[in-house]
């Protein structure tokens, strides 16, 4: 018996020396610059939803919440840095908003890939003379509330915050050319909200790049 106790009480001394040592020191303090996990799951949207309490962050820290672009239709458009479809389409996304930010169409990217940091996404858009806001989803936690699959991937939310539209900005027949030169699609859903309709149809297949999500710690 004599060996087993004094085992038991070697383990019980190691164990109190291992909670002492990971007890000590602060905590790394760049830890805070980054995003926790949300401690409930997940709600997932869908067409019809009115979408709030939606808070992203862009490459700069800056907080946005979704409220403040009522009034205003808002594309959010599931996006990546390194995705080929998205590099593909990029004059043709540069057209669209220039085309529709006159008629009060607020353009917002989403990037959910766990890989990719603010420093890239920068990078990207000075190489494109790309003006248009990046938000960085660090642990997927939008694209999970979305259904987002794909980059690109547009969500539509008319004046009120309601989805609208779901789907590619592009149809086969643009991703089939060396560039597309329309968002016929996005297009086609933008200009049925304006003329005061719904898009019909208001559902459209994804397409591109798997969105590469946060697995846990």
């Amino acid at each position: 018996m004599k060996p087993v106790t004094y085992n038991l009480k070697l383990a019980m001394v190691f164990g109190s020396l291992a909670a002492f040592m990971f007890s000590c020191g602060e905590p790394d303090p760049n830890w805070i610059n980054y995003r926790l996990p949300p401690a409930r799951p997940v709600q997932a949207l869908h067409l019809g939803a009115e979408v709030k309490d939606l808070v992203l962050t862009d490459t700069n820290e800056t907080t946005h919440s979704i409220e403040a672009y009522r009034d205003h239709i808002v594309i959010l458009d599931f996006w990546s840095c390194r995705c080929l479809y998205v590099e593909k389409s990029e004059k043709a996304r540069q057209q669209l908003i220039a085309q529709y930010r006159p008629r009060g169409v607020v353009y917002l990217a989403m990037d959910s890939n766990r890989d990719e940091d603010p420093g890239e996404i920068k990078q990207y858009l000075a190489e494109h003379h790309s003006s248009y806001t990046v938000f960085v989803d660090y642990f997927g936690t939008t694209a999970k509330r979305f259904n987002a699959t794909r980059t690109p991937q547009s969500f539509v939310l008319d004046h009120e915050g309601v989805m609208r539209f779901i789907g590619s900005p592009f149809s086969p027949e643009q991703w089939a050319k060396t560039e597309p030169d329309r968002a016929d699609w996005l297009e086609a859903a933008l200009d049925s909200l304006l003329a005061g309709s719904l898009p019909e149809p208001s559902t459209r297949p994804p397409s591109g790049s798997q969105i590469r999500l946060y697995r846990g710690p």
